[in-house]
Parts: C-alpha cells; structure tokens; sequence
C-alpha cells in the first residue's frame, strides 16, 4: 500500500512539474488577437490568475499563480487597464503586468455615432483638443476623394497608442475598415439598383431611427424609407432634424421644423444630402436588402417598440395608441 501511494505522489509530482513546465514554457496561443481588460486596485495574485485564465491569455490559472510565486512577482503586478496579445510566454505576459498600463488604449466608436461625437469620444479620452478631428474630417488631405466622411467611418472598438495617435491616420483607419465591411454586401447594392452613397445615407438614417430594433425590423423600415423616396413622399424622419441641430435627446418641437434646410425631410423630398451617423452592419446590410412590406408608415413607442402603418390613418391611430 505504501509503495502504491509514493508511486501516486511520484506520479502526481511528475504530472504538475509536466503541466506547470508546458503552461511556463510556451505561448498560450498562436494568436496575435489582442485582448482588453481591467485589474482593479488591491486584486489578489489569485484575482489576477482568474482574470487572465477568463480572458485566455493563460491556459491555467493555477499555473500562472504557480509561476508568479516561483519568480517572486506575485505582489509586483500593477493595477490598470490593459491591451495584451493572446500569443505570450507567461514572461512576457508578466512584463506587461509588472509596468502598469498599456501603452495601447481602448476606444469604442458606438453605432450611430456621428463625426462630431467620435470627436467628443477621443476629446474624452484626452487624445485630442475638442474640435481637431473634425476639422481633419472636413479639410484633411486622406489620399482618396470623398465629399463627406459622415456614414463612412466604421464603428467599431479600436486599440490606439495616446503617444503616436493621429487624427489623420485614425480617419483613414475607420475608412478602411468600412471599405472591407462593406465588401461583404457590395453584391447587394449592385443587385439592389441604389449607388453606395445612397445606401449609405439610409442605413445612417435606420440606424438613428431603429437603435435596437431587430434586423428584421430595420429591413422593414427600409421598405418604408426605400418607398417613400421612390413614390416622391416626404420621408419626415425626425433624426435628419437633430442631426442638423446635434440634439439628440431633448423634445423636437415646431419651430425646430420651420427651417428650410435640406435636412429637414418634413419638408423636403429626398435624401438629405450626407449621411446622418456612421451606421453598422446591420443597418447598412438592412438598407441593401429591404423587406417588401405594405407599410408607408412606422413609429417607436415611448418604450422603443415599432409600429407600422399602411395608411395615414393607421399611423394616427397608433400615434394615439402608442404615444398620447
């Protein structure tokens, strides 16, 4: 029985020393993927393991734990945010722990953001003076030919570096990846008969209009505004107003209506002549492939369900159902 349980312990010694020496020895992936996260102040070594072991950067918890002792870091890690490669050694991963934050910072540009709100993102996160990126957007020099940005700058999360950042270089990443975004329903839009300008405008205007809405629904909505330009009815979308006015949470009211602007489609017919946010997939996707409905007419609820609507006097009475 005794010889039993020292070959157990020979071979449960055996089988750590194999399993720590694989985790501290080799990356834990062959992925350059990088990954965001947040030691708060005060973490544990034990916290800390489990953070990374959630967020795959190391394979066991237990052996990054292990490691960190064995090295006598295991109260050298730093509290901060963090931008860290999954492709790391358990040394290199704990490099980047023992300096504090990452040199690389997170920026997330929302769906529906306009070129004046990505400008109040970045002016938050101290990468720019308020103001710089969207001058660049209007007067830059990008090296390509387009008369407005608005719609064509991909929201989306992006890692920069505060030390090297650019209001340039920035426009023209968010450029680029809504040119390999779009790639996936280029066909769409040839096939649909609308250029990508217009496509663009009102996937902008669906996607201020049908925040949280399913797919579905945004296709259904696109019928509505698709119909509506074709058939030469004013499209009467209350967002192309607040986007002139940057208003975005505050009532509309009558006289906000009266301006002869071209972005007030009350009153004029069309498009108006930008897009009104920077739209995302789903919505620029919706806007390529409308569902062929019945509905002239949709409306959000106060609790931002959609209704839709025939005839005007549908619309009314679920203007009276829905919103009174």
């Amino acid at each position: 029985m005794k010889k039993f349980l020292l070959l157990l312990v020979l071979f449960l010694a055996i089988y750590a020393g194999a399993r720590m020496h694989l985790s501290w020895t080799r990356p834990n992936s062959d992925s350059p993927t990088r990954v965001s996260f947040t030691i708060p102040r005060g973490s544990s070594l034990s916290t800390i393991a489990e953070i990374l072991e959630d967020k795959e950067l190391v394979r066991d918890a237990w052996s990054f734990k292990m490691w960190a002792r064995w090295k006598g870091l295991a109260s050298d890690f730093q509290a901060g945010e963090y931008v860290i490669p999954r492709n790391l050694t358990f040394s290199e991963l704990g490099d980047f722990l023992q300096h504090g934050k990452s040199e690389e910072i997170r920026v997330t540009i929302p769906e529906g953001s306009t070129v004046r709100q990505i400008d109040r993102i970045l002016a938050k996160k101290a990468l720019i003076e308020p103001g710089e990126f969207e001058e660049c957007a209007n007067f830059c020099d990008l090296g390509f030919r387009i008369s407005s940005l608005e719609g064509f700058l991909f929201p989306s999360t992006y890692y920069v570096n505060p030390t090297t950042f650019s209001n340039k270089k920035f426009i023209q990443r968010l450029y680029r990846t809504f040119q390999s975004q779009i790639d996936e329903i280029r066909t769409d839009i040839q096939e649909s008969g609308r250029t990508l300008e217009e496509v663009v405008i009102v996937a902008s205007m669906i996607e201020r209009e049908a925040y949280g809405d399913s797919f579905s629904e945004k296709q259904m909505i696109a019928d509505v505004i698709w119909k509506r330009l074709d058939e030469r009815i004013h499209l009467g979308i209350d967002a192309t107003t607040r986007y002139e006015l940057d208003e975005w949470q505050r009532p509309l009211y009558t006289e906000d209506f009266e301006k002869d602007s071209p972005y007030n489609t009350r009153r004029n017919l069309g498009l108006p002549p930008t897009a009104i946010s920077n739209p995302g997939l789903d919505s620029l996707r919706a806007a390529a492939n409308p569902i062929d409905t019945e509905y002239y007419y949709y409306l959000h609820d106060r609790s931002g369900q959609v209704h839709f609507g025939r005839t005007l006097d549908e619309h009314n009475a679920n203007k009276r159902k829905y919103l009174y």
